[in-house]
């Protein structure tokens, strides 16, 4: 797996790329994790796909920036940086919490830059920030101080199988905030998220003619799988499937599963060979 990095205008992202293949698969994640989320999926691509994982401004490797400049409209736009700079004309596009809100807005105002979808758990309608994501802006209480222990709660309860949290998984979420000045850059993080921003894509939302695949854990606390089937009443010929016994981080609570799933929303998405169609729609 390679490590690259990308100058985006004033800033520097970071991002894992994987696999040589003939199309290429971005993976965006959510607040607090990073492009580590998905190493238990890019192994079951990368031998077909090239596999693009950065980590969003402010998150892991990459830099860090005020507030205003971490809104999921200005995360879309430094998305295609990286694809413009990588010379990929369009991608299949999945995202987690956050991600899926990226993924909306790129598949909305970035059509022709967006080849599929998958939402895993996304961010939608006007259903977040997430209570415990505000709480960082003015904590009142330790609980909800932006600290190692905040990250590590969050996915101690987005996860459903609690013997899979290993002090490996903690670390990679911890880390890139454990230093002087993480607190606030985590705040900043809270403070650039505001509803509408995917709350104005709904009128738009019907006109997605790209392949849609919606996975939502059974047991997500954060985001419940009704949002997911909520998606699916406003985006025409979607797939909608509920992971069992998956919490928020279906990825990995059951990776060999999501793969799977994930694995058949790209065979549906495959073009037919000579016609401008694709298989599922």
């Amino acid at each position: 797996m390679q490590q690259a990095t990308f100058q985006i205008g004033p800033h520097k992202m970071f991002a894992r790329i994987a696999g040589n293949g003939n199309e290429d698969v971005v993976f965006l994640h959510g607040i607090p994790t990073n492009s580590l989320l998905w190493m238990q999926i890019i192994p079951s691509l990368s031998a077909k796909y090239r596999v693009i994982a950065p980590d969003l401004l402010g998150y892991g490797q990459s830099g860090r920036a005020a507030a205003k400049e971490l809104d999921l409209p200005k995360q879309a736009k430094y998305v295609i940086g990286i694809l413009d700079q990588l010379g990929v004309q369009s991608a299949h596009i999945v995202g987690h919490d956050l991600g899926g809100g990226i993924a909306q807005i790129l598949a909305v105002r970035y059509p022709e830059r967006v080849k599929s979808m998958v939402v895993v758990d996304g961010v939608c309608f006007s259903n977040w920030p997430l209570p415990p994501v505000v709480a960082l802006r003015y904590p009142t209480a330790p609980e909800f101080e932006p600290t190692p222990q905040f990250i590590e709660r969050m996915l101690r309860v987005g996860t459903y199988h609690q013997d899979l949290v290993t002090p490996q998984w903690v670390e990679a979420f911890v880390f890139p905030f454990s230093h002087p000045g993480g607190a606030d850059e985590l705040q900043q993080a809270s403070l650039a998220l505001e509803h509408h921003q995917t709350e104005e894509l709904v009128p738009y939302l019907p006109s997605i003619r790209v392949p849609v695949t919606l996975m939502w854990g059974q047991h997500d606390r954060f985001l419940p799988a009704y949002w997911g089937a909520r998606l699916q009443e406003v985006i025409p010929h979607s797939h909608f499937r509920v992971l069992p016994q998956c919490g928020h981080y279906s990825m990995i609570d059951n990776p060999l599963l999501f793969s799977q799933e994930l694995l058949q929303h790209l065979q549906r998405s495959a073009p037919v060979v000579g016609q401008n169609v694709y298989v599922g729609q």
